[in-house]
């Protein structure tokens, strides 16, 4: 998936576009980092009973940090992952020295079960890059799931909410092929990972996402913050009062300062009544600098 927006004003320069394309991912620069994309679309779930093909539900994602003088930088890593290939991936992590950091959900009542496994490193950002080829080959490239046939005809329809969507929620937007995306950073949060700074959207990410619309105008609707310790009850409340489902909350990384959690969240929904009762949520977070 391309994010092309105020979020990535930098061109990937040739270090960037060499770590995307070992990753076989799509480069771009946000928040001054260069991240890259992709989504396993061999994985075909639903959740809620509703396609879920969006980079929110079968991401993978990878981004590395300013260069120290030896050429490290801290890099990151997460993908989507399913049940059995998760050891045969960890142990090729392990053996090329990555930092495996998370494995968990990110949501509930979705076909095949999906796991999601997040890593790091401070390393020569090509290195990273080759390492983690070399993990991401035990993936299966057979096609996994099968998606339902959706007969509305309500693309007109999307794109129209997208726009509203966006204006309710902020950041950059995105929309392709039914899927509305949102992104934003909470950039006022300034972590430190294994004594590194770290800008990287994998850290400080907010990302809402419709898509799966029917003709009744509700769709999937989804979301995730990074969200703090003393942010997490009172965010769950405020969603909770509007029946969106939480389905997780956790770590995604390891020897990070301040301690940073995700929180993930999906409802079938009218989206901009989502995006309405979310944009709600999300006022009990700090807008205050928040560091170590």
């Amino acid at each position: 998936m391309r994010f092309m927006n105020e979020m990535n004003t930098e061109q990937p320069n040739k270090l960037c576009l060499e770590f995307a394309r070992i990753l076989g991912s799509t480069p771009s620069v946000i928040n001054g980092v260069c991240t890259a994309t992709r989504s396993r679309t061999n994985i075909h779930p639903t959740v809620l009973g509703r396609n879920a093909q969006s980079f929110m539900f079968v991401p993978q994602a990878f981004s590395f940090e300013k260069l120290d003088d030896e050429g490290n930088a801290l890099c990151l890593g997460e993908t989507v992952i399913l049940e059995e290939e998760i050891n045969p991936f960890i142990s090729c992590l392990r053996e090329n020295g990555i930092i495996v950091t998370a494995l968990h959900n990110h949501w509930l009542f979705e076909e095949p079960r999906l796991l999601y496994i997040h890593f790091q490193s401070i390393d020569e950002p090509l290195s990273f890059a080759r390492k983690t080829r070399r993990a991401l080959r035990v993936l299966t490239k057979k096609d996994v799931g099968k998606s339902h046939e959706n007969h509305d005809n309500t693309l007109d329809l999307a794109e129209k909410l997208c726009e509203k969507f966006h204006d309710i929620l902020g950041g950059m937007h995105t929309f392709e092929d039914g899927v509305c995306t949102v992104m934003d950073s909470r950039l006022n949060i300034k972590p430190r990972v294994m004594g590194r700074k770290g800008r990287a959207f994998l850290l400080i990410p907010q990302m809402f996402v419709f898509e799966s619309l029917t003709s009744d105008g509700k769709a999937l609707c989804s979301g995730e913050t990074v969200i703090l310790e003393d942010e997490l009850n009172l965010f769950i409340s405020k969603l909770r009062k509007n029946n969106i489902l939480v389905t997780a909350f956790h770590n995604h990384w390891l020897f990070e300062d301040p301690r940073l959690m995700y929180i993930h969240f999906v409802k079938i929904d009218h989206p901009v009544q989502f995006a309405e009762d979310v944009k709600d949520a999300l006022q009990v977070l700090t807008d205050e600098i928040v560091k170590c």
